[in-house]
Order: structure tokens, then C-alpha cells, then sequence
């Protein structure tokens, strides 16, 4: 076990992720826990050294009452919040990462002073998503829960070692199109049942994710739902038209994507071919295997420094 390193008057957990954005995150998080202790703030950074580290620390932070900064990307979030969620811990967020998907979506600042005022300011609940696999073990997720090409995608672009930064999920698109697997889904969406084949299925949480994507536009974190998006069968060429209109929400309008709103999702995705793995992810990282029961946690997780619109279910 990492060794904790609170003390009587520490009131704020600062992790760093010392990986992210090829080094990014560690610079920032020194800045971000200086400027807090100028303001008075008993912060205390540390950065872990492994996932189960990670986690350990968050929950040691929560029975002691301290609020818990993750400083980095969407992954380091994702760690964070398996231990944070359903829980009265307040998490601040400091975007530094490669992907900031789940901060850009909850109106998070990207400044120094404004950042470091966000983390320690009044805290708003926001949704989480929580995933539980046949055997019963749950992970929680902050934006997208995707199956099909777009984790496959995932998977590639942590196996290139170039190019480095965003522009990797650009290239592993194009290696992954070549190949475009289809699979058989069966899908449960509010106690309604329907099969179809598909390339992707997105349970979003938020708009956004691949760094910017807005994959399901109407998707909001404070909505007490999701947008299950399906990508219908295509062609390559076809999914290629498509793609850069995710960027602005345009592709909605096409044929080959459905969106369904709901807030309990029960799924299982077959590859058609039999012979290609099919990944589940969450905020880009692994979360097991299909199939799986998606459900929404309304206000499951307190954020400090939310400037995101309510929605009403």
C-alpha cells in the first residue's frame, strides 16, 4: 500500500497522474498545489504509483474527510471515482490530460487561478454510470460506455507508440476502418428489447469522447439519463463520411445512427464473424466484457466547481 501521507490539518488531497500529456499533468499539479497553499489551502501532492495506489489514497481521503483533486485526464478520473462514487467525498477536477472529455463537459475551467478556485469551491452532483457484469462486479463511469469499433479504436491507439498526443486516435481510426467488424447487439433499453447489427454502441453519460467527439449531443450529466447512440451497419466508406461530422453533432441526422434516451441498459454485443474480441470501455479505459447492465446514478458524484446546466429528467 502507498504510504498515506495526511496529516491533522491536511484538507486536500492533490493526485497527479506524472504520465499525463507526456508530462503535462505533473508540472500542473505543482503549480495548482503551490497556488493552493499561497491561499492557505493544507494541501498535500502526491503522485501514485500505481492504479491500487491510486485507489487506496482516494479512500483513505474519504474517511478522513479529505477532498480529493485528481490532476491529469479522463483515466486518472476514471480510477478516482471507482472509489468516490455513492460516496459524500468531493472530487476536483484539474484538466491535464491527452483526453479531458468528462472536465470540458462539466464547464471546468482550464486556468491556473481558475482551476485552483474550482477544486476548492462548493461542490454539485453530478451522474455517474454504473456497470455490472454477470458476476455482479461494478465499475463506475464518468462520459461514454462504448462497445464496437470505437473501443476497438481505443485499444489500437494504446498499442502505437507514434504518433504521440490526439492525433494517435486519428491513426488508429484509419488502421481499425480497414478491418470494420460488425456485431450482433441485444439490447435492453428501459425493459424495451430489440436486436440489430451494429459497428458501435455508445451509452453516454456525456457529449463527448475520443478527445472531443460529441457523439450524443443531448447527453448531460445531470439529466438522470443517457443517450444510447447505435451505428448501424455500413460501409467503411460510409463510416468515413460520418466521422468528422461527430465533431459538431451533424451526424445525428444520419441514416445509419439511431440515439435512444433511457437510464437502465442491458447489453450484449456478439461479433458477427465469430472471431474478433469485443472490448468494453469507459472513459477509455477497460471495464471488462460483455454482457453487461448499464444503469444511471442520478447525482452519484459531487464535483466541486460544476458550471454545467441542470437539465430536467
Amino acid at each position: 500500500m502507498e504510504q498515506v501521507p495526511f496529516d491533522s490539518t491536511t484538507s486536500t488531497l492533490v493526485l497527479v497522474n506524472p504520465a499525463a500529456n507526456r508530462g503535462r499533468a505533473q508540472r500542473v499539479g505543482e503549480v495548482i498545489t503551490n497556488v493552493l497553499l499561497d491561499r492557505g489551502v493544507p494541501a498535500k501532492k502526491v503522485l501514485p504509483s500505481s492504479i491500487s495506489a491510486t485507489r487506496e489514497l482516494v479512500k483513505e481521503a474519504i474517511n478522513r474527510g479529505v477532498r480529493v483533486v485528481a490532476v491529469g485526464g479522463d483515466g486518472l478520473v476514471h480510477h478516482v471515482v471507482q472509489e468516490i462514487a455513492q460516496t459524500s467525498g468531493t472530487l476536483g477536477i484539474v484538466p491535464a490530460g491527452t483526453g479531458n472529455d468528462f472536465a470540458a463537459a462539466l464547464g471546468l475551467p482550464t486556468s491556473v487561478q481558475e482551476m485552483a478556485t474550482a477544486v476548492t469551491d462548493a461542490a454539485t452532483a453530478v451522474d455517474v454510470l454504473k456497470m455490472t457484469d454477470g458476476e455482479g462486479s461494478v465499475r463506475y463511469g464518468t462520459t461514454i460506455a462504448t462497445a464496437g469499433f470505437s473501443a476497438a479504436v481505443n485499444v489500437r491507439a494504446e498499442r502505437l507508440r507514434w504518433p504521440q498526443g490526439p492525433s494517435k486516435y486519428t491513426v488508429a481510426t484509419l488502421m481499425e476502418i480497414t478491418r470494420l467488424p460488425r456485431y450482433r447487439v441485444e439490447i435492453t433499453i428501459d425493459g424495451a428489447e430489440r436486436s440489430c447489427t451494429c459497428l458501435l454502441v455508445a451509452v453516454a453519460n456525456t457529449a463527448f469522447f475520443g478527445g472531443g467527439m460529441k457523439i450524443a449531443p443531448e447527453a448531460s450529466p445531470t439529466s438522470g439519463s443517457v443517450e444510447v447512440v447505435l451505428i448501424h451497419d455500413t460501409s467503411a466508406l460510409h463510416l468515413l463520411r460520418v466521422l468528422p461530422k461527430t465533431f459538431s453533432g451533424a451526424h445525428v441526422t444520419d441514416q445509419a445512427v439511431e440515439i435512444i434516451r433511457g437510464k437502465k441498459i442491458e447489453m450484449q454485443m456478439i461479433p458477427v464473424n465469430g472471431h474478433e474480441s469485443c472490448d468494453f470501455r469507459s472513459d477509455g479505459e477497460a471495464v471488462g466484457s460483455l454482457p453487461q447492465t448499464i444503469t444511471v446514478v442520478p447525482g452519484g458524484l459531487q464535483v466541486a466547481g460544476v458550471t454545467v446546466a441542470d437539465v430536467s429528467n
